[in-house]
């Protein structure tokens, strides 16, 4: 459920949407004031661009073995060891910050590739230990790694980890209490909302929500089991952010695109990608930012809007 969404186009007077969507009827406002815009010195539409350093997790037949076959083990190991430094390059030269969400196993394996991505100035989330779905977890054993991973993380890179992206997505019935129990600023995990929200329940926890067609694994991911997912070309993808972009600009929307390095970091995607971000640029007031800043900034909107109509309810 949401408790607080705002909509702001950039061409009108900023709009407020009350009311949560799961269920509870719409509150009709009949004069509502003006609400501060969502995004901060007169930014149109925001684009956070994060990555998913998953390397071998997500090869592994078994995570409690590590098994698979050699060649499915190093279509992940190109991830961390050959694409970070590729995708690390390609940031650089942008000027953007970007958020990478990483198992803590990968981290422990990998520790330089942590380190340079804290070093270049780029956002660390949690993203389980060994890419385990909480789905299938008891609770008490996924508050265990949840723990377990930001800890780690936080131990090998000095980072201070706010946000918290489930392996595949994949939230069991307890994971967003949970992370809002243990301190985290923001989840991005859900489908529900093209912006940002603030979750009613667990209360204060933002949601920074994603979507199949920017997860470069639904265009990218060969199945090698039932060669049944035909593999696309990266100029197909880029036709579909693009007008995606657009759509989410016009709207003053949110542009959250999850990639992942082992996909994204071949040649030909990551040269999509260079001239995607760059094609980005020239549209005037985009906000690009981490996780992190869009979740602190939508927060403190959304602070704002109760304190002022805690005001008025008084």
């Amino acid at each position: 459920m949401r408790d607080w969404m705002v909509r702001w186009t950039g061409r009108r007077m900023p709009l407020a949407v009350a009311g949560a969507l799961s269920g509870l009827a719409s509150l009709a406002v009949a004069a509502p004031e003006p609400a501060a815009p969502l995004w901060p010195d007169g930014k149109i539409a925001a684009l956070t661009v994060t990555f998913d350093v998953d390397g071998e997790t997500v090869w592994w037949e078994d995570p409690a073995t590590q098994k698979a076959p050699p060649g499915s083990l190093s279509h992940g190991r190109y991830g961390p060891q050959s694409a970070v430094p590729k995708i690390l390059e390609l940031l650089e030269r942008h000027r953007l910050r970007g958020t990478f969400f990483m198992p803590s196993w990968i981290a422990e394996t990998y520790p330089e590739v942590a380190r340079s991505i804290v070093a270049a100035g780029h956002e660390l989330g949690a993203h389980g230990v060994r890419h385990e779905s909480p789905s299938a977890l008891e609770r008490d054993e996924e508050l265990r790694l949840l723990r377990e991973s930001r800890e780690v993380l936080q131990k090998i890179t000095g980072a201070t980890v706010v946000g918290y992206r489930a392996p595949s997505w994949a939230l069991s019935d307890s994971t967003l209490g949970l992370v809002a129990q243990e301190g985290f600023l923001y989840s991005s995990n859900l489908m529900d909302s093209d912006l940002p929200y603030v979750h009613h329940e667990p209360r204060g926890l933002v949601e920074l929500p994603v979507s199949w067609v920017l997860d470069d694994a639904a265009h990218f991911w060969f199945d090698e089991e039932s060669w049944n997912k035909p593999l696309v070309s990266a100029a197909s993808v880029a036709l579909l952010w693009k007008e995606g972009f657009e759509a989410a600009y016009e709207e003053g929307g949110y542009f959250n695109l999850t990639l992942h390095p082992q996909f994204i970091g071949r040649p030909a995607r990551i040269k999509m990608l260079d001239e995607f971000l760059a094609w980005t640029r020239g549209f005037p007031a985009v906000w690009f930012a981490t996780g992190e800043e869009v979740a602190t900034r939508v927060k403190e909107v959304s602070q704002a809007q109760g304190a002022k109509r805690s005001k008025r309810e008084r």
